[in-house]
């Protein structure tokens, strides 16, 4: 019964199981007794050692220990010796780590294993091979092995320390202190860590400890939190030792370099470390507080952080009262400061203002210390970013009349906003003014001179570009009141400064979107946007400027996504409080998507047009490209051929160089901009909105995915090169924009219905995403290639099924297969299944023609493309009617090679459906299969009996002969084919 419940059972039972067994087997006859030792517990501590996973060994190391825990009883030493002896050494050296971790813990629990009724050398030289063991095993190849025996290894030095022999302690300490603590294993350090913690329990050993532990000072630099806090943790245990100095064993730069970059638990267990030394509570508050000056002005990041924590660090709030007094006297008071450290002593009063404000008594306290024009002397006293922010953060924290002396100094900060978007110092800054603004009632005063801005950018957008003219702000009788007349009259002064050129207006246009899209994060400051009188003029510059943006991304190199992202994320919040503009339908959200695919569709359009000649635009462009030609890639016009002008003078095409020149450059400006805009129609439509536009998206995706491969090929053609920062750029983007495109394609998965026609472009968009991830290994290499496949893991099913969907949902209706796909292999073949075809044709080396050696070898160099491809295959097969569908796509594709007699993608299409789709003998194919088999089996019968070159014939007859057992089987088997032609 007990050993039933084992497996099952809680650890108090487990314990409880044990102690029974060890009453029963003191209290029975020898017989009984007998069985209980040889026929139970033998077999226990062999499941113990032998257990198939770790919690199941430690259910059986529970009830072991009702007689571990009773060695001192008479024979109970004796028999768990004879008993563990003759399997336990063994199984220590076995080559199943599994074992030698369980082995292990029990030789641990038993430590030391001796005969009592042996002799003293019989007992040392027993001792001796466990610690030759342990020493093994702390060196073991399996880090859960190491782990095992650092900690065990500790706790036996703290238990067994007296009589163990000063040589093994020696080796054993010096490999825990000089090996474990660099061992690869973030695990094995960590315990490393704690099974010191745990050894400097035995005083004894602090003599050599004191020596060997400023060997793991360096772990105060792990790149890994969990130790570092360990290692605080010892710190702090050594703090309060006497005999120890824990800055020998971590330098008190290093410490203050950690407390001021690392995690905010880091960062609160290293401010108790140091609180007696620089904030003690047993000193005078003076004392106290000079010493917190003196560590901020040695080092005022980490000074800052100190006095971040220092309230959890156990100091009271009346001293920290204090201590922000001397802070702000120091920054006022006409002793010479440099810039960091005032930045310090500032950085610190904000974290300090924020502990304290939440008293009442305190508050006022601190709004009397602020009195006057001292905020607006802090404010001038502070020459960074950081700093003028903590002035501000301290004002916000206590809503004080004081921030009248710092608005006009705010509307700079909110209005001088160009380039803030890579600033973050400069956001922080902005956040806190907008703190500001909203503590002190001026929110609506501020977004007001923010709409303006907007409005001057939107204007000239207008005379510049020609662009739709702004609309003037809301009349000045729906306004509200200003909080403060001065305040009014301040923002007024700031607007008639406004001057510049265009560059400069639409910088701080980019840097008020990014204030509108951060303020709509935060439920407080997004309820004062949405209720600003102001709304709606700022929604329609914003229009204005992210049709300029869209338009002019490939002409202007300073064009920016911001404005984008913030009209559309105004567009879905207005949507969401049902705040129409101008009382019009749709809403505004549907007005935001209706005006960004005409912009897109201009953009793409002209960018086609002018590379084809064609004015149509880019969803009519993306089904005519020149497809695949005997089992060449897509073919792009000569942008650098000559030409003859009318009198015989060669001419050079100029004109299309530019425009290429240009477009390499423009590039990564507009993969930005349609980043931006797919992620703000996929998080709309994740929403719940505007799934009526599904159609509209996929046809928008799909453009935007051609025109990126469409530049990275002509691309590989030119000498112009992507520079680094530039191609990072386009990498993470189109990374970016794999995985929205993917998570569309799953929201269509979802809704798509028998009457649905998005299955179509859901399966164009997915065969270009699928061209992608080819084209850039072919062009830009397979590590970027790569973090493309990393993001598509996620998201292949999905992707894998729009390949097939079509054709389920026509034979779902009975209405054979789907014509669409069809019609997009034979006018584009897909650049992704032609590498998969040569891919298969390069194992079938005999067919490897001279000829064709160039073509064929490309493939062999894209390993990235080649796993994805594989992992679409695998999918496939797990569901009957996908990979139905999945191999009517690829049996298609074999029909265009039989029609451009290509004989080779023929043959690789057909190896990959007879060997990777199915298995040699399986010729369970699916009933749309079966109907192209119909189609392609004849077909190349009659291509062999016509064909006169011998290459092209012994393909097909290797392509006839991969698919003759099918054709066999369900005509004579099955009868599901039939041999009669149309």
């Amino acid at each position: 019964m007990i050993r039933s419940q084992i497996p099952f059972g809680r650890k108090s039972m487990l314990e409880a199981y044990g102690d029974i067994l060890f009453r029963a087997w003191k209290a029975v006859g020898p017989d009984h007794k007998d069985e209980i030792e040889h026929r139970f517990l033998q077999g226990l501590i062999e499941g113990a050692i032998h257990a198939s996973s770790g919690a199941f060994a430690a259910s059986i190391r529970r009830v072991l220990g009702g007689f571990i825990s009773q060695r001192t009883t008479e024979g109970v030493e004796k028999l768990l010796f004879s008993l563990a002896e003759p399997v336990i050494f063994r199984s220590l050296q076995v080559a199943n780590s599994n074992v030698r971790q369980n082995a292990l813990h029990v030789l641990l629990d038993m430590f030391p294993l001796e005969d009592p009724d042996s002799t003293k050398e019989a007992k040392d030289t027993l001792l001796d091979k466990q610690f030759f063991l342990l020493e093994r095993l702390l060196m073991d190849d399996c880090p859960d092995v190491r782990l095992v025996a650092v900690e065990g290894c500790c706790r036996i030095l703290h238990l067994f320390w007296e009589i163990i022999p000063s040589a093994s302690i020696t080796k054993i300490i010096m490999k825990i202190f000089d090996d474990m603590s660099h061992d690869i294993c973030n695990e094995v350090r960590l315990s490393t860590l704690n099974g010191v913690i745990y050894l400097l329990g035995n005083p004894q050993s602090h003599e050599i400890l004191k020596v060997l532990l400023p060997r793991l000072g360096h772990l105060m630099l792990d790149n890994v939190s969990s130790v570092r806090m360990a290692l605080v943790d010892l710190l702090l245990l050594l703090r309060d030792m006497r005999n120890f100095q824990f800055n020998k064993v971590v330098g008190l730069d290093v410490l203050l370099s950690t407390l001021a970059n690392d995690q905010p638990l880091v960062a609160q267990k290293i401010t108790k470390l140091l609180m007696p030394s620089y904030f003690p509570s047993k000193l005078p508050v003076e004392e106290a507080c000079n010493r917190c000056v003196t560590l901020i002005k040695r080092s005022p990041i980490a000074g800052a952080r100190f006095c971040e924590f220092s309230l959890l660090g156990g100091a009271s709030i009346n001293s920290l009262m204090e201590l922000i007094r001397v802070f702000i006297s120091l920054v006022l008071s006409p002793v010479k400061l440099n810039a960091d450290q005032i930045e310090g002593l500032l950085v610190a009063a904000a974290y300090l203002s924020r502990s304290i404000s939440i008293e009442p008594c305190f508050e006022n306290a601190l709004k009397q210390l602020l009195a006057g024009e001292k905020v607006k002397f802090l404010f001038s006293a502070a020459s960074t970013a950081r700093a003028q922010s903590s002035v501000l953060n301290i004002v916000s924290n206590l809503a004080s009349d004081a921030a009248a002396g710092v608005f006009e100094e705010c509307t700079g900060l909110v209005t001088n906003c160009s380039g803030i978007s890579d600033n973050v110092e400069r956001q922080a800054q902005l956040r806190s003014a907008h703190k500001l603004f909203q503590s002190c009632d001026g929110f609506n005063d501020m977004f007001e001179a923010l709409t303006v801005c907007l409005q001057k950018t939107a204007y000239r957008c207008h005379i510049k570009f020609g662009t739709e003219a702004p609309k003037n702000c809301v009349s000045s009788a729906k306004r509200k009141k200003s909080s403060s007349g001065k305040m009014s009259a301040k923002w007024k002064h700031v607007n008639r400064k406004r001057r510049s050129n265009f560059e400069e207006d639409y910088s701080i246009a980019v840097g008020i979107a990014w204030q509108i899209r951060d303020l709509l994060v935060s439920v407080d400051s997004r309820k004062a946007v949405l209720a600003s009188q102001t709304l709606e003029s700022s929604f329609l510059a914003l229009k204005i400027i992210s049709e300029a943006s869209i338009l002019q991304c490939v002409h202007c190199e300073y064009m920016d996504a911001y404005p984008v992202l913030a009209y559309t994320a105004l567009a879905l919040h207005m949507t969401l409080q049902n705040i129409s503009i101008n009382s019009t339908k749709p809403n505004a959200l549907e007005q935001t998507m209706d005006h960004l695919l005409n912009c897109i569709e201009k953009v793409l359009g002209a960018v086609n047009s002018g590379k084809s000649g064609n004015s149509s635009s880019v969803f009519e462009q993306a089904n005519h490209k020149t497809a695949i030609h005997c089992g060449q890639t897509h073919r792009e016009p000569q942008m650098h051929a000559s030409s003859c002008s009318a009198d015989g003078k060669e001419v050079w095409m100029g004109q299309n160089c530019k425009d290429f020149c240009t477009e390499q450059k423009r590039l990564p400006i507009k993969v930005k901009m349609l980043t931006a805009i797919l992620k703000s129609m996929v998080d709309a439509t994740s929403m719940g909105f505007l799934s009526h536009y599904y159609g509209r998206f996929l046809k928008f995706t799909s453009g935007y995915v051609q025109d990126v491969v469409s530049a990275l090929r002509r691309r590989s053609h030119d000498r112009f090169q992507f520079k680094e920062e530039d191609l990072k750029d386009i990498v993470l983007c189109l990374k970016s924009s794999f995985t929205y495109a993917a998570k569309l394609v799953n929201l269509v998965n979802r809704d798509i219905s028998e009457a649905s026609s998005l299955a179509s472009e859901a399966f164009d968009l997915v065969n270009d995403l699928l061209d992608l991830v080819s084209s850039i290994e072919l062009y830009l290499g397979s590590g970027n290639a790569a973090s493309l496949v990393s993001a598509a893991k996620h998201w292949l099913p999905d992707l894998v099924l729009a390949l097939g969907y079509g054709h389920i949902l026509k034979q779902t209706r009975g209405e054979g297969l789907d014509f669409h796909a069809s019609c997009r292999m034979k006018h584009e073949f897909p650049l992704w299944l032609l590498i998969l075809a040569k891919s298969e044709l390069l194992e079938i080396s005999k067919f490897v023609s001279e000829d064709g050696e160039d073509t064929v070898s490309e493939f062999e160099e894209v390993p990235v493309s080649k796993k994805l491809l594989g992992m679409i295959v695998t999918l496939s097969k797990g569901n009957p009617s996908v990979l139905d569908a999945v191999g009517v796509m690829v049996l298609t594709g074999s029909l265009v090679g039989l029609e451009r007699k290509d004989f080779g993608l023929v043959l690789g299409l057909l190896h990959l459906v007879c060997r990777k789709l199915f298995r040699e003998d399986d010729r369970e194919w699916g009933d749309m299969m079966l109907a192209s088999l119909q189609d392609v089996y004849p077909q190349i019968e009659r291509e062999m009996e016509e064909q006169n070159d011998e290459d092209g014939r012994q393909k097909l007859h290797c392509a006839k002969e991969l698919l003759e057992p099918v054709w066999m089987h369900h005509i004579y088997e099955t009868g599901r084919v039939s041999m009669t032609e149309e």
